[in-house]
């Protein structure tokens, strides 16, 4: 059977998922990935989360129409609060802001485990997610650039060892791979954040506020572009 085509943002996990594992897809949507992993046999099984109904219905047909009921499971929850360690190895978290992304690995203190891989996307704040994981003793082991519908994202995947990390506020931003691999999605974003960086300078300065880490990682921003 025909397997089905994933958008730039998913395929971007794929690398990231171990070899005959178990995934678990949280805000699964219409179950694309799991799905997508299962046909190409990169998976053994897959868990299927999302905390609207109205998803979870959508990935239950698609996986019928795919005949993957046996191996693709679905559960209504918040988070991974209906899953637990037993039953998954590797876990993808995408569209999502960072803050969230957050509270569900807060929430599900088994994911500190290091036979666990946590791949993750946030859509906002890349950098509270970052210092996060560097906080709470997460290896950031591969990050990546992908672009959807003008939209530029980061993907993060991350292992439990419990050795916390300081990184400065551009790494935070961007992550230690991307900076290293460059190339022209990573320069594009930092041209829109310069854009933003600057908008909230002035709005700052004008309520009175410290704009000392704005400046800063503007000049990192500048260096980074320049060299």
């Amino acid at each position: 059977m025909e397997n089905i085509k994933l958008n730039e943002r998913l395929l971007t996990a794929v690398p990231y998922v171990r070899t005959g594992k178990r995934l678990a897809d949280i805000g699964t949507d219409h179950g694309y990935l799991p799905i997508y992993l299962l046909l190409e046999n990169k998976i053994s099984s897959a868990i299927a989360a999302d905390i609207n109904r109205g998803p979870l219905e959508k990935a239950d047909d698609n996986i019928k129409k795919f005949g993957l009921e046996s191996r693709i499971g679905t559960v209504l929850c918040d988070g991974l609060s209906g899953i637990t360690s037993a039953e998954v190895d590797d876990i993808a978290i995408f569209g999502m802001g960072g803050e969230l992304i957050m509270k569900i690995i807060d929430e599900a203190p088994w994911v500190k485990d290091n036979t666990k891989r946590l791949i993750l996307q946030p859509m906002t704040h890349p950098e509270k997610l970052r210092k996060y994981l560097a906080n709470n003793g997460f290896n950031i082991i591969g990050e990546s650039l992908s672009i959807d519908r003008g939209k530029i994202y980061q993907t993060i995947c991350t292992e439990f060892d419990g050795t916390i990390r300081k990184f400065d506020n551009i790494t935070l931003l961007y992550g230690e791979y991307i900076l290293k691999n460059g190339g022209e999605l990573l320069v594009e974003q930092m041209y829109i954040d310069s854009k933003k960086l600057l908008r909230k300078i002035e709005g700052k300065k004008a309520g009175g506020e410290d704009v000392s880490y704005e400046n800063e990682l503007l000049v990192n921003i500048k260096k980074y572009i320049e060299r």
